[in-house]
């Protein structure tokens, strides 16, 4: 038996599809598209595969102080992250992900709540 989420679906190919699958739902979203304008598509799929990879046990390195940067002048709002969080985990589902795999996953998702959301958001 594999030892990673990564390993367990193969790999790169895996998590290139099913970023590409997340990224046509997200960009559906009226509330989400907006985010995405003028964003270099390309650029941001490639990081989320390795942001996605890291987080299965891949050759990647999850940078929390990076993420808290890219996202800070975006003002991600509360509820905006609670739907990017939804999407994720239903195209993780739909891609064949089981149900521990995904709940591991989206519990490092959830962890990384602070970093990306305004924090005018998350202030009492």
């Amino acid at each position: 038996m594999s030892d990673t989420i990564w390993e367990r679906y193969g790999g790169y190919g895996f998590v290139a599809k099913a970023v590409d699958d997340f990224y046509a739902r997200v960009l559906l979203s009226r509330d989400l598209a907006p985010y995405f304008v003028n964003i270099n598509m390309e650029k941001l799929v490639e990081h989320q595969i390795e942001t996605i990879g890291a987080v299965m046990g891949g050759p990647y390195d999850l940078d929390i102080e990076v993420l808290r940067r890219s996202h800070a002048r975006l003002k991600i709002k509360l509820a905006h992250f609670g739907e990017i969080a939804a999407i994720l985990s239903l195209t993780l589902e739909d891609n064949g992900l089981t149900d521990a795999d995904r709940d591991a996953l989206m519990a490092v998702v959830a962890s990384t709540r602070d970093a990306i959301v305004d924090p005018a958001e998350l202030a009492p």
